[in-house]
């Protein structure tokens, strides 16, 4: 199975081949929307050539084109968590109970705030339409109609809407549920910040027990699942600090 990396700038993005066209995983910000159409052209690939958006959670940042694609292309379905619903129509980032994984990061997202002040958090509001697909559990992409090996499971702790797509190859595609940046400041193969740090973990459990082999974050590069074993528990509830809005 060829997987296409779709990057752009803070957000990467894949493309699954399924059938004649592609599920793609999450869409990025908003104000990359020339940029997506850009590297889709560079691709040979048109928005149309879109099935499905499997979309990961409700962040700005992964979310931002869903009205866009859905203009060009209404017959393509997003796929999300039931709870991701509330969050779309809010139209911005939940970020009640986040904590930045440590103080190093929190200091550094101030001052990209202080630099960047039209950053909000906020995204186009989005409405579930009749051909979008709900889940609410775990499920194989077979039952709703994805000629392709995996399922989807529930991962929360970055977001309580947060999903990722396990391949029966081992590939796995976690959006925010694991990450490969800022590991000079003590990530550790976390993203920057969540609501649920413990629940986080118990997430890489999961993916450990279920076999998980190559994880594919939504930023920074792919990894073996063994530096989700080597990084479990290494970050500590204390050390994180309250995201101010």
């Amino acid at each position: 199975m060829k997987i296409v990396k779709l990057r752009l700038n803070e957000t990467v993005c894949y493309l699954i081949p399924v059938e004649n066209k592609y599920l793609l995983i999450d869409t990025g910000y908003e104000k990359h929307k020339h940029l997506f159409r850009k590297r889709l052209r560079d691709l040979n690939i048109s928005v149309n050539d879109l099935a499905y958006v499997l979309l990961t959670h409700h962040h700005d940042d992964h979310c931002g084109l869903l009205n866009e694609i859905k203009a060009h292309n209404p017959a393509c379905k997003i796929i999300m968590h039931a709870k991701a619903i509330p969050h779309l129509q809010k139209g911005k980032d939940d970020l009640a109970n986040c904590k930045y994984i440590n103080a190093g990061v929190g200091m550094m997202m101030k001052t990209v705030k202080r630099f960047n002040k039209k950053w909000d958090f906020a995204f186009p509001p989005y409405e579930v339409r009749s051909n979008d697909i709900v889940i609410e559990r775990e499920t194989a992409l077979k039952t709703i109609g994805i000629k392709i090996p995996g399922k989807i499971i529930y991962t929360p702790g970055h977001t309580d809407d947060s999903i990722a797509l396990l391949l029966d190859n081992g590939i796995c595609f976690t959006g925010d549920a694991a990450s490969n940046m800022l590991r000079f400041m003590g990530t550790r193969y976390c993203v920057i910040f969540m609501a649920d740090l413990n629940q986080y973990y118990k997430n890489w459990e999961r993916l450990i027990a279920e076999k998980a082999k190559m994880i594919y974050p939504a930023h920074g590069k792919p990894f073996k699942i063994e530096k989700l074993k080597n990084n479990l528990y290494k970050n500590k509830e204390e050390r994180m600090i309250r995201v101010e809005d």
